[in-house]
């Protein structure tokens, strides 16, 4: 049997370990209302005893009967709502709140300023000069232009007429051949030779008629005479305008030229625009 002493009145009761461990030992005293701590006090008492305190409860002994009297059952154990009681782990403190940054309206930045838009004139004036760089590009390959678009040719030489200037053909030297050439004497003229030779364009546009140069060598393998010769003098008039040789065309040279002061055993012949 166990029991308790009130530390402040001195009454005691009679307890049981499910009363002392359901707040931890904080019981309140039946008399006088003190809250205190069963275990301070805490006798052990054995089973035969509690007869014989039983027995003292009848004795005339007011003293005993009285303390006696105050061992009774466990109903004067009351224990307080508002007792005190051992305070469990503390728990973590909550999160502090995160700070808001507010901008004072008096602080607050004005909205920068909108761009103007570009005025008429500047648009103008981009206008202009994207259209005068396109006509310098269009005149710098205008001759390009024309052989991969015949259809632009006669607009372009219009202009050009106006402008003073020409749409050159293609000029492709690389693209000219020169067959059946031949240089042979004049029967009954021996200070007179006679150039026969073809020239034809493998390109696939047509070109301007080339220069074609003619060197004579004599006996030595020594270069004696040197002469260019133009599409008139090969054609044996003059060029018109905008006669060209056409796309695998070939046109023949037949000519006759005089040699008195040497006599020519060997020739060259060269294509080249000049």
């Amino acid at each position: 049997m166990l029991i308790t002493t009130c530390t402040h009145c001195h009454a005691r009761f009679r307890v049981t370990p499910m009363q002392l461990n359901a707040r931890q030992g904080q019981v309140r005293c039946g008399r006088c209302g003190t809250v205190f701590s069963g275990f301070e006090a805490l006798e052990r008492h054995p089973d035969d005893e509690a007869a014989r305190i039983a027995a003292a409860a009848t004795s005339p002994a007011a003293g005993v009967i009285e303390t006696l009297e105050e061992i009774g059952e466990p109903e004067p154990l009351v224990v307080p709502t508002d007792a005190p009681t051992q305070p469990d782990e503390p728990e973590p403190p909550p999160p502090p709140p995160a700070p808001v940054h507010r901008t004072r309206p008096d602080l607050m930045l004005p909205p920068p300023p909108r761009p103007d838009p570009p005025a008429r004139a500047w648009w103008f004036a981009c206008a202009l000069l994207a259209l005068v760089l396109g006509a310098q590009a269009t005149y710098a390959y205008r001759s390009l232009l024309a052989q991969r678009y015949p259809v632009l040719r006669p607009w372009m030489e219009s202009l050009c007429q106006r402008a003073r200037c020409t749409v050159p053909w293609s000029r492709e030297e690389s693209l000219l051949k020169l067959e059946d050439s031949e240089l042979l004497e004049v029967p009954g003229k021996p200070s007179e030779i006679a150039l026969g030779a073809r020239v034809r364009n493998l390109a696939t546009v047509a070109q301007d008629y080339p220069h074609v140069e003619l060197t004579l060598t004599d006996v030595s393998g020594q270069t004696a005479v040197r002469r260019v010769l133009r599409p008139a003098d090969y054609l044996g008039r003059a060029v018109n305008t905008g006669e060209v040789l056409a796309a695998g065309a070939e046109v023949a040279i037949q000519l006759r030229l005089e040699t008195p002061r040497m006599k020519a055993t060997g020739y060259e012949l060269l294509l080249f625009y000049p």
